[in-house]
């Protein structure tokens, strides 16, 4: 097995970040929000713990979107443009993962950001 140093497992999963970015809108989509998002929070003075809240919501969205997309190309390379029942539902299992972050980040962002911005 090739041991890699550090250096390169890094390079390594920017790679795998630019390869999602550029295979999956949606993953761009999420990093603009998560950047207003961290906005946001700068702007509102989040405390240390709802900000450590909002940070952990972004990674769950991140890294579910990361699995799905790595999990739909995986799909796609075994059954190319043949799309089977199985093979969908498949994938619409994991966009549910997706789905079931953004829902809950949400639900959470909305009950953080919410009233300090009524109350500004």
């Amino acid at each position: 097995m090739h041991r890699r140093n550090i250096a390169q497992s890094f390079l390594h999963a920017a790679k795998g970040m630019y390869y999602a970015c550029r295979g999956e809108r949606n993953m761009v989509t999420h990093l603009i929000i998560a950047a207003l998002v961290i906005i946001m929070s700068f702007v509102l003075q989040l405390d240390k713990i709802e900000f450590i809240i909002i940070l952990f919501c972004i990674a769950m969205v991140l890294i579910t979107e990361a699995v799905n997309t790595s999990f739909e190309f995986m799909v796609d390379l075994f059954h190319g443009a043949k799309i089977s029942g199985v093979v969908k539902m498949l994938k619409d299992i994991a966009s549910a993962a997706v789905l079931i972050a953004c829902v809950f980040s949400a639900i959470i962002g909305a009950l953080i950001f919410l009233p300090k911005i009524i109350k500004s």
